[in-house]
């Protein structure tokens, strides 16, 4: 895809999206805040394992080791 068409295609959705904001009335807006704790506990380096809430986290793992795939992100 062209450059140029990407960049034409994103500013009509921006304009879009812009004008839908402006129907917005405001005061109709409703914010929700269901937390009773604003702040973050801080763990500590010894209380807190790295390796083992990225492991946790990865999709595709095997043992220690995540399991990915290259990307064809500049082809």
């Amino acid at each position: 895809m062209d450059r140029n068409k990407v960049k034409e295609e994103a500013q009509v959705l921006l304009e879009k999206f812009s004008k839908a904001l402006e129907k917005i009335d405001e005061e109709k807006i409703e914010f929700y805040n269901l937390r009773d704790n604003f702040e973050r506990e801080e763990k500590g380096v010894e209380q807190c394992n790295f390796k083992e809430a990225l492991l946790n986290n990865a999709p595709r793992k095997n043992k220690d080791f995540i399991i990915a795939e290259k990307g064809g992100w500049n082809e």
